[in-house]
């Protein structure tokens, strides 16, 4: 049986080796993901799956809470690009900010859209912000418009969750730098022999003694 111990589990599907980490851009998540989702295409792998992002908290989703988790999910019911909040249990998602582009990086095309939330505890009137947020990426415009030969097998989304880490506040980082040396003053204190001095790669010769003001240059002619 094969030893797993050395492997990560993504969401509970496809397993990485220990370091490894699931990291693509908002393009590519779009392009070879979503469409691919929506149009019942063939995944690269099976590292987002499906799971409905707006039927509980944040920290009860599948997968490792210290990572960003990727989700699959229909947008019928709860599209966040025409409602501000969904309410979940203690709490609910809100949307903040503008819908960003994401724009193909041959075509120069807009491709999708990506929206950013994030979820409060509590009421309207009494809500306390957590640290969790949420990316929910779509096509741009109608499927059915951007991809005409092509029909969308459901309106999906898919949805990056994470949780943003606390800032540190360092002593001092405040105080403005005063004193009167710059970095470009500070010289190395080793030799590069990368660099070529003259006809020959290495350090340079030992330099010769200083003369005083006082001494004189002999000829040997």
């Amino acid at each position: 049986m094969e030893k797993l111990q050395n492997f990560v589990a993504i969401n509970g599907g496809i397993k990485l080796p220990v370091g490894y980490r699931f990291c693509p851009t908002d393009e590519e998540l779009v392009i070879h993901y979503l469409k691919r989702k929506v149009f019942a295409e063939p995944l690269p792998g099976s590292v987002i799956s499906d799971f409905d992002v707006f039927h509980t908290v944040p920290w009860n989703l599948p997968g490792d809470s210290k990572e960003r988790r990727y989700f699959f999910s229909n947008r019928k019911g709860h599209v966040c690009g025409n409602i501000s909040k969904v309410a979940i249990g203690s709490g609910y998602w809100k949307s903040i900010g503008k819908e960003k582009q994401i724009v193909s990086s041959e075509s120069r095309q807009v491709i999708g859209m990506r929206k950013t939330l994030i979820f409060s505890k509590g009421k309207c009137s009494n809500e306390t912000r957590t640290r969790w947020f949420m990316h929910e990426l779509r096509l741009a415009g109608s499927a059915a418009t951007f991809y005409p030969f092509q029909m969308p097998a459901a309106d999906f989304a898919v949805y990056r969750v994470f949780q943003k880490k606390k800032k540190l506040k360092t002593k001092g980082s405040n105080e403005k730098l005063t004193s009167s040396w710059k970095v470009e003053d500070i010289k190395p204190s080793f030799i590069d022999f990368t660099v070529k001095y003259g006809d020959d790669i290495g350090p340079p010769p030992p330099c010769s003694p200083c003369l005083s003001e006082g001494s004189e240059i002999i000829s040997s002619n």
